[in-house]
């Protein structure tokens, strides 16, 4: 996969550094184009009591978000006149996380900032990121909320279990697995041989990539008690990887998009940038 159009979710200004910043070494590395998408969202989704009243807090609060998207593109035009790259500001009227889904269809890759626990409110209000992963269709690199991440993808480290989404964001990934300095796919309890359907192991996956001229190896570990999410996490900062790759699993339950377990897991306690794909 080329990666030439790269969209960056931006909920508010604050998280503009947070996200721009891979992004653009993203984009100086490979001659991408940087978008940045701003939507509105709506403070609740229907009205209660006097009319007039909800009237003027619905526009109260577009008000106080167009005041946010002129700070937040403000913010994204100087980063792309500093870092000399070409891109454009989206703003829109409309729900943040369905206004994300459906730009996404148009990108190589989307950028969205890890929820900081401690920002407010998650879930109905505001943008949900866990539903961005699950339902646009795209690789989606998330930034984690605290920390500096000037580069990426120069160490990966590649989760690997033989499903479809680990498949898919193995290749969703290739473009910088190529220009990568080291890569390891890791592979954690794979079952025994025999007791479940065939897939592939690390081992192959890394044989395949140097087939392609990526210079991977392979690891087996057993989780034990420290759980699957914080291996790979301590493996990851073991071996330094500025990034790990894996397929994000999950599913739509009463319309609400839920990771699952190491997904969500690795979703809210990242330490470096994670590109998942489902």
């Amino acid at each position: 996969m080329a990666c030439h159009d790269i969209l960056i979710v931006i909920e508010n200004a604050a998280v503009v550094p947070q996200c721009i910043a891979p992004a653009a070494a993203l984009a100086t590395r490979f001659g991408a184009r940087l978008t940045g998408l701003f939507a509105s969202g709506f403070p609740v989704t229907a009205a209660y009591g006097d009319v007039s009243g909800w009237e003027q807090l619905v526009d109260a609060y577009l008000e106080a978000q167009r005041r946010e998207a002129a700070a937040a593109g403000a913010a994204f035009r100087r980063a792309l006149t500093q870092d000399k790259l070409a891109g454009e500001w989206i703003f829109r009227e409309a729900d943040e996380t369905g206004s994300a889904v459906a730009e996404a269809a148009l990108y190589d890759l989307v950028v969205v900032g890890q929820p900081n626990p401690e920002a407010g409110l998650t879930g109905a209000i505001g943008l949900r990121p866990e539903e961005i992963v699950l339902s646009c269709g795209r690789p989606v690199l998330v930034v984690p909320y605290a920390g500096d991440f000037a580069d990426v993808g120069r160490r990966v480290l590649v989760a690997w279990n033989g499903r479809r989404e680990a498949a898919r964001a193995l290749h969703d990934a290739m473009f910088l697995l190529g220009d990568a300095e080291a890569v390891t796919v890791i592979e954690i309890d794979p079952p025994a041989p025999g007791v479940a359907a065939p897939a592939a192991t690390a081992a192959q996956v890394a044989a395949a990539l140097t087939r392609r001229g990526i210079a991977a190896k392979a690891e087996t570990e057993t989780s034990g008690d420290i759980g699957v999410g914080d291996l790979l996490l301590s493996r990851a900062a073991d071996l330094g990887a500025d990034l790990i790759v894996m397929g994000a699993y999950g599913h739509s339950r009463m319309r609400e998009f839920v990771l699952g377990g190491v997904s969500r897991g690795i979703f809210r306690h990242m330490t470096v940038p994670v590109l998942m794909s489902h």
